[in-house]
């Protein structure tokens, strides 16, 4: 079963911003909402040391972006999220980590998004995971996000999606997520090498999203 979210609602609904949101601050990316039947992967940040984070891909078109926020969306059991560690970087395959271009362990919110749980089955609740007061000027080109709770807990997961919903480019469909992961001393590599599939397979795309400085610049 789909489960579209209106994630979007968040941020366009006349809503008091975020911590830190500038007013003006729009979606400039954002991967698409949760498609249940997909296994979510392992999200959260320890310290240096400890983690396991997810990093998805994003084009920053002519005219470049000012990134004023940084997002995923994740399932959890857990409710007091006050910090997420983020991290913005460039040039990454599998298996090569490219270049870091901006990061921090920042204050965060943690926000219910509605249609994700529980569920019989399934105890697990939807959050969003947000950083906001960014100010990272990005020139066009392809990056990749990693927004992931500062935690350590093994039921954290960042949320698969197949595009639906999505905004800019990719829109959840290119299967280019990288993953690195401290406990299994492995430093990004393919999603898809991770853990089992679900009802409708693996997934390699994973809900984040960037918010930027508006109106983008064209």
């Amino acid at each position: 079963m789909f489960a579209s979210l209106g994630l979007l609602a968040f941020f366009h609904a006349g809503q008091t911003p975020a911590r830190g949101q500038e007013p003006t601050a729009t979606v400039g990316w954002y991967n698409g909402d949760w498609r249940s039947g997909l296994p979510g992967q392992a999200n959260w940040y320890f310290s240096r040391f400890e983690y396991s984070r997810v990093y998805d891909d994003f084009v920053v078109p002519d005219g470049g972006w000012t990134v004023v926020g940084v997002f995923s969306v994740n399932r959890m059991d857990f409710e007091g999220i006050v910090k997420a560690a983020w991290e913005i970087r460039k040039d990454m395959s599998p298996g090569r980590g490219g270049k870091r271009i901006a990061s921090g362990v920042s204050p965060a919110t943690q926000a219910r998004v509605p249609g994700m749980g529980p569920f019989p089955a399934d105890a697990l609740l939807g959050y969003r995971i947000q950083v906001d007061g960014l100010r990272v000027p990005l020139a066009p080109g392809r990056y990749w996000l990693s927004v992931a709770p500062v935690g350590k807990n093994s039921s954290w997961y960042v949320c698969a999606t197949r595009g639906e919903n999505a905004i800019g480019d990719p829109s959840g469909n290119n299967g280019s997520a990288l993953i690195s992961r401290t406990d299994s001393n492995l430093q990004f590599f393919g999603a898809m090498r991770e853990g089992g599939p679900g009802q409708f397979g693996k997934a390699d795309d994973f809900s984040l999203g960037v918010l930027i400085a508006a109106p983008a610049k064209k």
